[in-house]
């Protein structure tokens, strides 16, 4: 939400959030983190 604001700090704060939450999901699951980097390779074809 922060983004339609046009803040960077609050925009940095949002995607920090996001960064973290998505790393604690990724470690609770034991996903790593290169498979989701695969995934986004695969997108790009």
């Amino acid at each position: 939400m922060a983004c339609k604001d046009d803040e960077p700090d609050a925009i940095a704060g949002e995607v920090a959030d996001l960064l973290y939450h998505t790393l604690v999901a990724l470690a609770h699951h034991h996903v790593d983190l290169k498979a989701v980097f695969r995934q986004l390779q695969e997108r790009r074809k």
